[in-house]
């Protein structure tokens, strides 16, 4: 049974005829519940009645002069305005509420009910100060009643904290006093995010290059300007160094941002495969060929760029079709007779010496050239340790998400490990290091506790293996191999006086090293 009758009365547009209406309804004794009035037209909404004395309201209403039609209607006009207002505020990610004067929540759409931590039905004379700290720059403006744009703070509710950014407007009367608020809760990195979203703007097309040392500015700074152009780029760094980012922040930065951006990593194509992959081939070219052939990665990124990663992977035959490519614009599909005109960006990145390479006779020294038309040398981390803390933290925000946690930080002495280490895979392996600890993690704050090191770390690395000191410097590689042997005597003895007496050194020498090492060690 219906709670509510709601009836659309459409009259003429003549004075004192919503008084009448409104008689009527006060002589029969029906609770009304709200009234719009409009020029030629009333809304009303009453308490459910019978549906004899409904008629027998209708009847009244019609022998009042000027009324015309009466219609029953689902919702009154302001309910229909309120609910596809409460719809779309409930189908953004952002938390929304409304208080009052007092700051007591009115209003909190589905976000904000997770936000908070609240229902709908907990709302009623919750003051929303009660979940922020009564300092800071949230408060204030709260309390003033001003409005404000991305303030950050922190939501704590329980054993819950969270970092949001909080937009605030204030809601005011005839008088312009402020009755109360509006304030929207964004996710702090998701709001980062979505501000770097739109890729062809700088800032957008280095939102993942987290950094701002004054090497990492400097490349910033190349890539932005030679973007404009086709050129040819050769991105020059170690395994880890972010070379894939810097080859889309080119393409997304360059009048090709619109077309496609295909990524070929050269040493993972099987050698068998990698001209048919890279130039495509004609049907029935060779055994196993498809019937309709294979239109090939150069001809599907026509129009937008190519990001050939680990070049120096490509075999000397192929390197000479893609000299042709860079010299012609065009290529020329397996089996086929004829070429193809192609309109593509070429990028390419290595890890390897490829000037070394050129003397051995393993890379051509002409392709050599055409690549290198604008070469970018990417530091490796180690080089740029002042970008280790943001790094952190913005890797930390990708892993929360990833992996559905909630570590707020790290401790000075988990920051300060890290920057003694060497990080001979770079960011890679940083990101390594941040997930494991973060798993590891019992708490919302990283320490040293969590922090295990791909390098050096018992059973992970063989003494004597030059493979794995290759990138490492000679500083390095002494206190490497002297950890390691520190660990293994320590595991074999059981007892630091007897480490240090097979070491050959003395009880307080191995104490110092233990603690300069960070061996944790019972």
């Amino acid at each position: 049974m219906r709670n509510h009758i709601r009836l659309e009365i459409i009259t003429e547009d003549r004075m004192g005829i919503t008084l009448e209406v409104l008689e009527k309804v006060y002589l029969e004794k029906i609770n009304l519940i709200s009234v719009e009035v409009f020029p030629g037209r009333i809304n009303l909404k009453i308490k459910n009645i019978n549906d004899k004395r409904k008629e027998e309201l209708v009847n009244k209403f019609f022998a009042i002069r000027g009324v015309l039609a009466i219609n029953s209607i689902e919702l009154l006009d302001f309910e229909k305005e309120k609910r596809k207002l409460l719809t779309i505020i409930d189908s953004v990610d952002d938390g929304i509420v409304a208080v009052n004067k007092n700051q007591d929540i009115e209003m909190i759409n589905s976000s904000g009910e997770k936000i908070l931590g609240l229902g709908r039905k907990d709302v009623k004379d919750t003051n929303i100060l009660s979940y922020f700290s009564t300092e800071g720059a949230f408060y204030d403006f709260m309390q003033k009643g001003e409005e404000f744009d991305n303030v950050e703070v922190s939501i704590i509710n329980h054993s819950l904290k969270n970092h949001y950014l909080a937009t605030g407007r204030p809601v005011t009367n005839d008088n312009h006093k402020t009755i109360g608020m509006v304030v929207s809760f964004s996710n702090f990195q998701k709001a980062v995010e979505i501000a770097n979203i739109v890729t062809n703007t700088t800032e957008g097309a280095f939102s993942e290059i987290v950094g701002n040392s004054p090497k990492i500015e400097k490349i910033k700074k190349i890539v932005d300007t030679m973007a404009k152009n086709d050129s040819t780029a050769l991105l020059r760094g170690e395994s880890g160094t972010g070379k894939d980012l810097f080859a889309k922040a080119i393409h997304n930065l360059s009048g090709r941002r619109d077309n496609k951006f295909i990524a070929v990593n050269c040493a993972a194509l099987p050698s068998s495969l990698m001209e048919s992959e890279l130039f495509g081939y004609e049907k029935g070219s060779f055994t196993g060929a498809i019937n309709s052939g294979k239109s090939g990665l150069f001809l599907e990124a026509d129009g937008g760029t190519i990001f050939l990663d680990e070049i120096a992977e490509l075999p000397l035959a192929l390197q000479a079709k893609l000299l042709r490519v860079l010299q012609e614009g065009v290529v020329r599909k397996i089996g086929s007779s004829k070429e193809e005109k192609i309109n593509v960006r070429i990028i390419a990145a290595t890890n390897k010496n490829l000037e070394e390479m050129i003397k051995q006779g393993t890379f051509r020294e002409d392709l050599y050239y055409r690549l290198n038309v604008i070469p970018i040398f990417l530091p490796p981390l180690r080089e740029r340790l002042e970008d280790l803390p943001i790094l952190v933290k913005f890797i930390m925000g990708k892993l929360n998400r990833k992996l559905n946690l909630n570590i707020t930080g790290a401790d000075a002495d988990f920051i300060n490990s890290l920057l003694q280490y060497h990080w001979p895979g770079n960011i890679r392996e940083l990101q390594n290091v941040i997930e494991r600890a973060m798993i590891l993690c019992s708490g919302n704050t990283l320490s040293t506790k969590e922090l295990y090191f791909d390098l050096p770390i018992s059973n992970q690395m063989k003494l004597g293996t030059t493979e794995s000191f290759k990138e490492m410097k000679l500083k390095d590689i002494v206190a490497s191999c002297e950890r390691e042997v520190i660990l293994r005597e320590l595991d074999k003895n059981k007892s630091l006086r007897r480490t240090a007496k097979a070491l050959g050194i003395s009880h307080t020498a191995l104490i110092n090293k233990v603690k300069k090492y960070e061996i944790k060690w019972q």
